[in-house]
């Protein structure tokens, strides 16, 4: 016999509230026996790596089927190619997710042709660490201040076009004055630039986060080898609060609003996402075993007893962040393009 039409309704709203319930269940199994690739937006060695290597280590532990991680370097292009990767070419299941160079959400909000994605598009699963930039400099140099900086040329290294040691510079060259002279080529962590200062091939490299300082080159700091005379962001770090900020030495409010848009990012100084698309029930579990993780009482000793920084934060100031920087007045994005260089 025919079902007659409430009888079909009340089938229909059945199925629509079991969906929900059915679909989180199938996200509880899915990651049992498989392996996440973890794409990392620069070479081995670097803070980046750091980051990706104590992360998962314990990320596995907090997600349903515990799955494995299996990590990926793919340097290149200031991170650009890592986020072009993630974004176009990966898996959208949720077995694919990054670590990516922040300073690539700038170049994309901007209007990098390069840049093959879309910020707001993205999968966001949490950020580990909220940051300040420095730029540093080497004991031989005699370079003490921001005046040094301003009255004499600085060659400094980066790790390619695109990336916050490259691309601040050019916008503090633009705005505040300083002589810096980048040299790329230095990809694939903090310690090559650091290196190459100590040769005397470099007088200093900016686009080191404090976080990195501090876990990677206490020694050199505590003997005065090296010696941060500048740093980037929206307020002064707490470790650094002596160090000036680049923002409160802009000359009028057209150079402060442009550095502010170029420091933006550096509120996503650890970012995980994964692709666009990844269904809603695994982005969710993935993004509440993010929390879980950064709560982990193994995660937090591991952290504290290596001395990295996890001011961490989750997906959705992720996306307000990222709304923001897009959200910016055209004539800030037109004057940013100006000082790297790419205007369309």
């Amino acid at each position: 016999m025919a079902l007659g039409f409430t009888a079909r309704a009340a089938m229909l709203a059945t199925a629509c509230l079991a969906s929900p319930a059915a679909s989180a269940q199938e996200a509880t199994t899915f990651f049992a026996d498989k392996t996440i690739n973890f794409l990392v937006a620069s070479g081995p060695g670097g803070g980046y790596d750091m980051y990706a290597r104590i992360l998962t280590r314990h990320f596995g532990r907090n997600i349903p089927g515990n799955p494995s991680f299996a990590v990926q370097y793919l340097p290149g292009g200031g991170g650009i190619v890592a986020a072009n990767n993630l974004y176009g070419l990966s898996k959208k299941d949720g077995t694919v997710m990054g670590l990516l160079a922040s300073s690539t959400f700038l170049l994309a909000a901007v209007g990098d042709p390069h840049t093959k994605f879309d910020n707001l598009k993205f999968t966001f699963i949490g950020n580990m660490n909220e940051e300040a930039d420095t730029c540093s400099v080497w004991h031989t140099t005699g370079i003490k201040s921001v005046q040094d900086l301003k009255s004499r040329e600085t060659i400094i290294g980066t790790a390619g076009v695109g990336s916050n040691s490259h691309t601040f510079p050019l916008g503090m060259n633009a705005v505040i004055g300083t002589r810096f002279k980048t040299i790329p080529g230095y990809s694939g962590g903090a310690q090559i630039r650091t290196t190459a200062m100590e040769r005397g091939e470099l007088h200093g490299s900016c686009g080191i986060f404090v976080s990195t300082l501090g876990a990677q080159f206490g020694q050199p700091l505590a003997e005065g080898k090296l010696n941060v005379v500048l740093q980037m962001g929206l307020a002064r770090h707490p470790k650094y609060k002596d160090v000036p900020n680049a923002l409160e030495l802009a000359p009028n409010e057209a150079g402060r609003q442009a550095l502010e848009l170029l420091f933006a990012q550096l509120a996503l100084g650890r970012p995980i996402l994964a692709p666009p698309d990844v269904p809603k029930d695994r982005a969710d579990l993935l993004s509440k075993a993010f929390q879980d993780t950064m709560r982990d009482p193994q995660f937090v000793a591991e952290a504290e007893k290596t001395n990295v920084e996890t001011r961490w934060f989750e997906a959705k100031r992720m996306a307000d962040v990222m709304r923001k920087m897009e959200n910016a007045p055209a004539s800030v994005k037109t004057q940013v393009r100006a000082i790297l260089d790419q205007q369309n």
